[in-house]
């Protein structure tokens, strides 16, 4: 009976050690595409912002904490006229699912760093803070996805890679270190969420750059880390 000792410690070595890895393997796989899309729902909302007299802007916003903050781009809420920047009249949101737009206060907005934190006035619906990463662990290759209002048709999600976890690009006079991403989107996305594949913010969804004849160059997108989000909120 002994001689079939060492089989048997052997069998439950094997055994323990693909369950590991089975284990290992789906611990770290990540979410799917479709459950990163559906628990962000609750978290990442469409924005309408408009003035009478210059007409509707459209983009996305988060809600970043449970006392209704919200993050978005300053140029969604924000206007420049006869070189001065306003603030729209009437910034709201609503939810993919809901027809109707919710009021939200404009509480600070930094041009330079094209982000602007909203408040959400009336807390009586149900939302949720989307989790947040760490944009200094972010390596060039990682998966990462895109939430937005691409083209104000409603939330979408695009899947794509780091270009370049850390990169600096001058745009609109201003020299900016953001994250390259290898992912298509378009107006609207503005103030998006750029999502690791566990699902957390790891930046904001921000601008696309124009080739020397002026057109726009698809495929490549910036976005504002998630750690200057956090300092400037």
């Amino acid at each position: 009976m002994k001689k079939y000792i060492p089989c048997i410690v052997l069998s439950l070595v094997l055994i323990t050690s693909i369950a590991f890895n089975i284990f290992f393997a789906i611990k770290t796989s990540g979410k799917t595409d479709e459950q990163i899309f559906n628990n962000s729902i609750y978290s990442i909302v469409e924005i309408k912002a408009s003035t009478e007299d210059v007409g509707d802007s459209f983009g996305t916003a988060e809600f970043i904490s449970s006392d209704g903050t919200l993050v978005t781009n300053a140029h969604v809420v924000i206007y420049k006229k006869m070189g001065t920047y306003y603030a729209f009249e009437n910034i709201s949101i609503r939810f993919s699912f809901e027809e109707n737009y919710r009021s939200v206060s404009l509480i600070k907005y930094d041009n330079d760093l094209d982000l602007a934190v909203l408040k959400l006035d009336n807390l009586d619906c149900n939302f949720n803070a989307i989790p947040v990463g760490n944009s200094s662990h972010i390596k060039n290759g990682n998966q990462v996805y895109a939430i937005g209002n691409l083209n104000n048709g409603g939330l979408s999600i695009t899947k794509g890679i780091v270009s370049n976890a850390d990169i600096q690009v001058v745009y609109d006079g201003l020299a900016r270190k953001v994250i390259q991403c290898d992912l298509t989107i378009a107006d609207g996305n503005s103030g998006g969420a750029l999502l690791d594949k566990n699902g957390n913010l790891i930046g904001i969804t921000t601008f696309r750059l124009k080739d020397n004849n002026g057109n726009v160059i698809y495929g490549i997108s910036y976005c504002i880390p998630v750690n200057v989000v956090l300092e400037y909120i």
